[in-house]
């Protein structure tokens, strides 16, 4: 299976790879010189789990679940319905998108904004003071972050800045201690600073994703990868993947590798939709089949429609044999997240005056926002990354049985127990022959 990544850049900005540049007029780019050093000056420590045997790894599975934070993981749920619907209902295409590498990009943003431009960025993430986001951040971080052979929850953060930007200690150490960021200072207009940071990248998403990570009239970079793979409980056996017939939304077909099984389990007939999940090794991947007829994105037609189908109570579904025929499909996302930022209430961070003076006393705005994500599904099991940039500038008794029968596009999310089950990527598939 194709791996995938999540990315954020700051452009004098930050998620899951969130690069982002930080960019002011008072400042000027080094000349390119091949010659000037990166130099490393924290190094993050994984908070990686080490068990002595399988006893001692399900007591301490058992407390992680005791430390989610609840409420943390609600608020990032209402952030993927906020950003998800106005991102993904105007797409033609197959889309993928990754809510939580955002919301950790913004996290970081925050920590380094101040007065109303901090505001906006809070309000948009639910939260009331900077501070607690990013402990709390941190503390969520260290809960969900895994790396097993069947199950990876990986998301690494790093700071780029050029010699001549002046950044806080205090915002250093927040951006090392609550999110786990690795920070490097050099000439940023350079090819050593961009190699090193295409490199990072590179090795922090298991080779997956090179990036060419812009430097010219910027000051900082500010980087996240998320990566996630998780197994199916149940995998589909490979002898039964047959051709099938994949039914567009335009009244045309496409031939691709349908994976099939029958087995047990709990579905929802909706309002012109049939919805039903695949267990993955600790968390799912939720389906939403619509009704012949009825266009997929209708069910992005608002935050509060998509929450309403998304997370339909346990006790009103139904349990019983579902028989399953899911394509096989692996596709990449690109998305500009500036203007559905600024629509959703973060104006200022993107304006001239933005206040970012945790940060540095330097000028500096988000200039740019952008995400890449790519997702696939296969019969072992779910791999999906995301790259966010902002730029800155300056089981019961049977009771009914149900097909899904995934042969016309779909709307899906991934979601894993450690984050609450808050969707940690929410996609559509209008024709899994694409691989863009």
């Amino acid at each position: 299976m194709e791996n995938i990544i999540s990315n954020i850049t700051i452009r004098c900005a930050a998620a899951a790879f969130l690069a982002a540049a930080l960019a002011s007029t008072s400042l000027t780019a080094c000349a390119n010189n091949e010659g000037s050093k990166v130099e490393q000056l924290a190094e993050a420590v994984c908070p990686v789990k080490e068990y002595k045997n399988e006893d001692e790894k399900w007591e301490a599975e058992i407390q992680e679940r005791h430390n989610i934070d609840a409420d943390l993981c609600e608020k990032l749920a209402y952030f993927a319905y906020d950003t998800a619907s106005p991102l993904l209902r105007e797409k033609a295409g197959n889309t993928i998108y990754s809510p939580l590498s955002l919301y950790y990009a913004l996290s970081l943003a925050a920590a380094g904004a101040k007065g109303e431009t901090q505001a906006q960025i809070l309000s948009l993430l639910r939260m009331d003071d900077a501070d607690d986001l990013a402990a709390r951040a941190g503390k969520q971080f260290a809960v969900f972050y895994r790396d097993e052979d069947s199950y990876k929850f990986r998301m690494a953060n790093s700071i780029w800045f050029d010699k001549g930007l002046s950044l806080k200690d205090a915002y250093l150490q927040t951006a090392a201690d609550d999110f786990y960021a690795d920070i490097f200072e050099g000439e940023m207009n350079t090819a050593n600073m961009k190699d090193a940071m295409e490199d990072w990248v590179q090795e922090h998403t298991g080779g997956l994703i090179r990036p060419s990570v812009e430097t010219e009239d910027i000051l900082m970079h500010m980087m996240n990868t998320v990566y996630y793979y998780a197994e199916w409980i149940d995998q589909f056996r490979t002898e039964n993947t047959k051709a099938g017939v994949f039914h567009l939304q335009d009244g045309g077909t496409v031939k691709v590798d349908f994976m099939n099984r029958i087995s047990s389990g709990s579905f929802f007939r909706g309002d012109n939709y049939l919805m039903a999940s695949l267990g993955t090794k600790n968390g799912q991947v939720q389906f939403v089949l619509p009704d012949e007829g009825v266009d997929v994105h209708a069910f992005l037609e608002s935050p509060e429609h998509l929450k309403q189908v998304l997370e339909t109570d346990d006790t009103t579904g139904l349990y019983g044999e579902i028989t399953w025929k899911a394509p096989k499909f692996s596709y990449g996302s690109k998305f500009k997240l500036k203007s559905m930022l600024a629509k959703l209430g973060m104006e200022k961070a993107f304006d001239e005056t933005a206040e970012f003076t945790a940060m540095t006393d330097d000028p500096v705005w988000i200039d740019s926002a952008t995400q890449m994500v790519h997702v696939g599904i296969n019969e072992d099991g779910v791999e999906a990354a995301a790259y966010t940039d902002l730029g800155y500038a300056g089981a019961g008794m049977p009771q009914d049985k149900a097909e899904m029968i995934l042969d016309r596009p779909f709307l899906f999310v991934i979601r894993d127990s450690y984050c609450g089950y808050a969707p940690i990527f929410i996609g559509v598939c209008v024709n899994p022959s694409e691989n863009n």
